[in-house]
């Protein structure tokens, strides 16, 4: 199981107490699945970013509590003959946070790669788009997307992978679902929440929903899923 990030609601504002209770109550839930769960780090899980009353010196700030409750923010795997690979694509400064990739991770990857044979499929998993037809979907072919909806360096990444089998990119942040296959080579998908509108009903005319993804090989194919749940705004609405 692979979950992309904004695991909780939310670290960026609440007290030290709350944003703990909220990761260790996901946690104990989680359990109940009984399947290896890999993570990535979303902009909620940055403790105190935007509550000012958070010094920037608490121990936890920042990235610094999603590594105590989830572990590690980028790191890499091989799993039944693919390789997965995943990226902390956030950038913080001044308590605001911006999609790209650090110098450092692109050294980590890089070197990450160079160990991959060139056929083997690769997966990509991060929070904030690489690419997306977001901004362009509802304003108009030529709408940029801002660093805050996608990453800034994207294309400095995916050189990387220009002699590598990329066949899966897996990423959230915009609650938008969408499949892009890039050059017969690489899907793009953009997962949308498991809380739809934050728990009020859809997003982007999306039920509240995962995407499953069934192997074979080095194929794949996708479903997205609704699980069924009805917000208390939508009963009220019935």
């Amino acid at each position: 199981m692979l979950v992309g990030g904004d695991i909780i609601y939310d670290a960026m504002r609440q007290t030290i107490e709350e944003a703990e209770d909220l990761s260790k109550s996901f946690l104990e839930s989680i359990k109940r699945l009984k399947a290896p769960i890999y993570y990535a780090i979303g902009n909620h899980e940055h403790f105190g970013l935007y509550n000012q009353d958070i010094e920037e010196s608490h121990p936890l700030f920042g990235k610094k509590f999603y590594e105590k409750y989830f572990g590690e923010k980028y790191y890499s795997f091989d799993h039944k003959g693919w390789h997965f690979i995943t990226i902390d694509n956030m950038e913080v400064s001044d308590r605001k946070y911006i999609g790209k990739v650090d110098s450092i991770q692109m050294e980590w990857l890089k070197n990450d790669i160079e160990c991959v044979a060139d056929s083997t499929p690769i997966v990509i998993m991060y929070h904030v788009p690489l690419i997306t037809t977001l901004s362009q979907y509802y304003g108009g072919g030529t709408r940029a997307n801002t660093n805050k909806l996608a990453t800034e360096n994207s294309n400095d990444l995916l050189k990387l992978f220009n002699n590598k089998n990329l066949k899966l990119v897996l990423q959230g942040h915009i609650h938008y679902f969408e499949a892009l296959n890039v050059l017969n080579k690489t899907t793009f998908i953009s997962a949308p929440s498991a809380s739809g509108k934050w728990w009020l009903g859809k997003q982007h005319d999306i039920e509240e929903g995962f995407i499953r993804i069934d192997v074979k090989g080095d194929q794949f194919e996708y479903q997205y899923i609704d699980y069924g749940w009805v917000s208390p705004r939508q009963k009220q609405k019935k």
